[in-house]
């Protein structure tokens, strides 16, 4: 019984632990990319303020990244309220 709840405790510190990765290269790649694009852009029209947009950008993709990898968030999902509201309006 004790060699099954240390298999069970490994996996779950292995989940954990590829979630947290998962989360940090989201954000990583969000920013990064977000990033690049401004940079090109300024270069591109010879500015300074397009990063600093695209920086806001890459912080709010990550926050949403971050949110659909832990389940606080699923794309495309009706809350509950608007959902109780289109049941009603089918059902008359």
């Amino acid at each position: 019984m004790r060699k099954r709840d240390d298999e069970k405790n490994k996996r779950e510190i292995f989940k954990a632990l590829s979630l947290i990765l998962q989360i940090g290269l989201s954000i990583l790649v969000c920013m990064a990319m977000s990033m690049g694009i401004g940079y090109y852009l300024d270069k591109l029209f010879n500015t300074r303020f397009i990063i600093l947009i695209f920086m806001v950008i890459g912080f709010l993709a990550s926050i949403r990244s971050m949110l659909v990898l832990t389940g606080k968030y699923k794309p495309g999902q009706m809350h509950k309220d608007e959902e109780q509201k289109e049941d009603q309006t089918d059902s008359d």
